[in-house]
């Protein structure tokens, strides 16, 4: 029974990438949230490199939520609408094998000029559930 609560309380770390919400500006980084392996970058801002100046444990202290990863990235300019998207890292889970999709999971956001989002919807592709 111990092994299976641990499986589950790690489950938001495997899996393909899904889940993804814009949280809005903090520190001025602009702060994406995300479930799964892999990573996340911006659709029509692919320079927009994702800061890696803290570890996995340092986000999750700062943002509060210990059930997903944190993307920060620099800013851009507001108001502004974009599209974030997942990259799947292939790889074996408790649950198995799991391969990048074909179509990868992600979120429209309408951002207001202030840096927080107006509006979100999510696509997400539920293959792996």
């Amino acid at each position: 029974l111990g092994a299976l609560d641990q499986a589950s309380a790690l489950d938001w770390m495997n899996g393909p990438i899904r889940d993804i919400y814009y949280l809005g500006v903090q520190d001025n980084r602009m702060v994406i949230a995300y479930r799964g392996m892999g990573s996340v970058y911006i659709k029509n801002h692919r320079h927009l490199r994702e800061y890696h100046d803290s570890n996995w444990m340092g986000k999750n202290r700062k943002y509060g939520n210990y059930e997903c990863h944190y993307a920060e990235f620099p800013l851009i300019s507001f108001p502004q609408n974009i599209q974030v998207v997942g990259n799947t890292l292939p790889h074996s889970g408790w649950r198995g094998y799991v391969r990048k999709p074909a179509v990868e999971t992600w979120a429209s956001v309408s951002i207001a000029s202030n840096g927080f989002p107006t509006s979100q919807s999510l696509w997400s592709n539920k293959s792996w559930y």
